[in-house]
């Protein structure tokens, strides 16, 4: 029992019965806020006056019971009720452990086992109280966690990281790769203040996962001005690279809405590339999810070869969506380390596309 005096609320329409209780609560240094003969009363009590613990009867006069009475009370507080009783059928009994009550008192009882149950009750509801918090807890961390991972991962791979504890590597025949960076990153960079700097990325890059989000495609890093992203994976689609191509004219029109008003004119270069890739996690303390293989290193390529404001297609990509863009030809380039390599500059587009369309009055993807 607690240092201090039990609060105890009796619920009971037997007045001498009551009284009794009473007598032996006082006894053993309980102070009872109230005496109350039914449901309806004892739920009014309740909401102003929050005891420890209620003597709950079971058997009451008016038009709640006791089990009903404790079921309303059950739903906005967390009382311990200990039923009194002389009721032992089956029914009524089974009707009370739906409530899960701390416990029973079958009448007549004494001081002894009136003191034993409200001890054991008054135990059993701080144990329980205290398991309830640490699981609401340990489910407020789980989803924090669960959050984290879904903001590093693509959803499929966050669902066989949790379950398997590991990912396998997997190859794609085709997907597309898309890298952007800014013209003249370092030089701008290094008039701002770190504040400045982070801010203005924040921005930009926000908008940017808002798109790509909107289009089911997915983030697979950002290092510094540069922002990578792929379409194809880790679910294969056939349209991957329509979507990147849409995903990268948006974030054009973004820049161009936003230069307009912003003292900061970023410029922003844009390149595209096609083609099969292994996919998987490295890391044992900092998980990462990349991809490896010639096409991402051709997609660098052609973000370096491009020009600012532009979007850079090499020629695999551009057979992949000639049907639904304009595009330009500037013929055989020459890409460092691979040779000379069909590239083409997006014009406009040919067929519209309803997935998505940016909010010329905010800058924002809709």
């Amino acid at each position: 029992m607690p240092d201090y005096p039990i609060k105890v609320l009796i619920v009971e329409d037997e007045n001498i019965i009551a009284i009794d209780i009473k007598a032996s609560l006082q006894k053993l240094g309980c102070k009872v806020t109230a005496i109350v003969s039914s449901g309806e009363k004892a739920i009014q009590h309740v909401e102003f006056e929050k005891p420890d613990i209620i003597l709950m009867d079971i058997s009451l006069g008016g038009e709640l019971d006791g089990i009903q009475a404790t079921e309303i009370i059950f739903q906005k507080h967390n009382i311990p009720v200990i039923y009194l009783t002389a009721l032992t059928d089956d029914e009524t009994l089974k009707r009370a452990r739906v409530t899960e009550p701390f416990g029973y008192l079958l009448k007549p009882f004494d001081e002894r086992g009136l003191h034993t149950s409200i001890k054991m009750a008054l135990y059993k509801h701080k144990v329980e109280t205290e398991l309830k918090m640490r699981t609401k807890e340990l489910e407020e961390e789980k989803i924090k966690t669960d959050k984290l991972l879904h903001n590093i991962f693509p959803s499929e791979i966050v669902k066989e990281l949790k379950q398997n504890g590991s990912v396998n590597p997997r190859h794609y025949k085709m997907i597309t790769i898309l890298f952007t960076d800014f013209q003249r990153f370092t030089d701008i960079s290094s008039t701002l203040s770190p504040q400045k700097l982070v801010s203005e990325l924040n921005e930009i890059f926000t908008s940017f996962d808002t798109i790509i989000d909107k289009l089911g495609l997915e983030k697979l890093r950002t290092i510094g001005d540069s922002y990578m992203i792929c379409g194809g994976l880790p679910n294969e689609t056939p349209d991957h690279a329509v979507k990147v191509v849409r995903a990268a004219i948006l974030m054009q029109e973004f820049l161009e809405e936003r230069n307009k008003n912003s003292n900061l004119k970023w410029q922003m270069r844009a390149g595209i590339h096609s083609g099969q890739v292994v996919a998987g996690i490295v890391g044992i303390n900092k998980y990462t999810y990349d991809v490896w293989g010639d096409t991402v290193n051709i997609a660098s390529r052609m973000e370096t070869s491009c020009e600012p404001g532009k979007i850079n297609l090499s020629g695999e990509t551009y057979n992949l969506i000639k049907e639904h863009f304009d595009c330009l030809y500037r013929g055989r380039l020459e890409a460092k380390g691979k040779g000379e390599i069909d590239m083409y500059f997006v014009q406009g587009v040919k067929i519209p596309i309803e997935e998505l369309s940016l909010d010329t009055a905010t800058g924002q993807a809709k």
